[in-house]
């Protein structure tokens, strides 16, 4: 199956395989095992159709734009770091294995060993070995004597060809060795081929993603952006106003020494000041009109919104005589028109009736 393995903190209740990680994240199959890199399927199925060897070949042979390329045991040793040798065996005898199997608790008998008889620690570091490292595509109930070899051997650290045992999987499975071959060992191939095929420059129509494995560095004018440092309030800034040409005498080389520029003003810069005292003035001035035109319509809007008190007190009653009030009522009933008021004189001359205006018209 070749997958990969992480090898993370067992979870609550499996504390007991604690040692277990903590010795497959030091021992010489770590890298083998934690290694994920991105499967080129295309790669793989390239590799298997067009691999050619022959049995007991040291090597195997595949053409890549058209360039043939090949796969030998000491590539497999440089790239998975086994930590092996080319004269380490590849496997040991029954008895030597059996009396490691013992201390293992197995319950089983040997060459052919039964995971389920193992106990479940040991249990588990076979499991990882026949889907992590072995090439087996299926049957992972049972171990080989080669494969309990391997299991056996990193326990107890002796001398073992891990791989070896990787490449003669990997030729039993060869095209022209077997006829019905299987896409196996995607991760070992993967990690083997990238280097060869990249070499070779095969980068059309491969779908290739960024990693992110170099940290992201910006430079010259793609720099990134600092904020600008604000210039001090007390500081002084020369213009070019506070700039003065002086020509020294011809056939001197004396230096100008303690010449002050920075008080130095032209005619149109006092100009120019005088007239904007003059505009600050004169707008000074219309601000103080402007408010007091505020300030008296003010006044007069709050004069006409007071309301006079109105005095609620009753009004002074004299006591009436009856005597003189009888007397003027009599006087009233007497002369009605006493309590008219008098006529007014009008300038005009005495009014004439209809008949005398007659008369004088005949008489004229």
């Amino acid at each position: 199956m070749n997958v990969a393995c992480y090898l993370s903190d067992p979870p609550k209740g499996f504390e007991t395989y604690k040692s277990m990680i903590v010795c497959l994240n030091t021992c010489r199959l770590a890298h083998s095992l934690r290694e994920n890199p991105i499967i080129r399927e295309d790669w793989i199925k390239d590799f298997w159709d067009k691999a050619t060897a022959k049995k007991r070949d040291t090597v195997i042979k595949y053409k890549v734009q058209n360039k043939e390329v090949s796969i030998s045991e000491q590539d497999i040793r440089e790239v998975l770091l086994f930590g092996d040798d080319a004269s380490d065996p590849v496997e040991y005898t029954k008895e030597k294995v059996m009396e490691v199997l013992t201390k293992m608790s197995y319950e089983g008998s040997c060459p052919q060993i039964v995971k389920n008889l193992l106990h479940p620690y040991w249990r588990f570091l076979a499991h990882i070995y026949l889907v992590c490292i072995s090439g087996n595509k299926s049957g992972l109930d049972k171990l080989t004597l080669r494969q309990t070899s391997g299991v056996v051997s990193l326990v107890e650290e002796w001398k073992f060809n891990y791989s070896r045992c990787v490449f003669d999987d990997m030729l039993a499975n060869v095209k022209t060795v077997n006829d019905k071959y299987w896409y196996k060992f995607l991760r070992f191939l993967q990690m083997i081929l990238e280097p060869s095929i990249q070499s070779c420059q095969l980068l059309e129509n491969v779908e290739v993603k960024y990693q992110y494995k170099r940290d992201l560095e910006k430079f010259r004018v793609f720099s990134e952006i600092r904020e600008e440092v604000p210039a001090q309030i007390n500081a002084t800034v020369a213009d070019e106003h506070d700039v003065e040409l002086i020509e020294a005498h011809v056939g001197t080389n004396e230096p100008v020494e303690n010449v002050d520029l920075t008080r130095i003003e032209s005619e149109e810069d006092v100009a120019d000041d005088r007239m904007a005292d003059d505009d600050e003035v004169s707008e000074n001035v219309s601000e103080d009109e402007t408010e007091k035109e505020v300030n008296v319509e003010s006044l007069i809007a709050e004069t006409q919104n007071v309301e006079e008190p109105v005095n609620v007190s009753p009004p002074h009653v004299e006591p009436i005589d009856t005597a003189t009030a009888n007397a003027d009522a009599e006087d009233a009933q007497e002369d009605p028109a006493a309590d008219l008021p008098p006529r007014k004189r009008s300038k005009r001359g005495p009014r004439i009736s209809s008949e005398d205006n007659a008369e004088v018209r005949t008489t004229t």
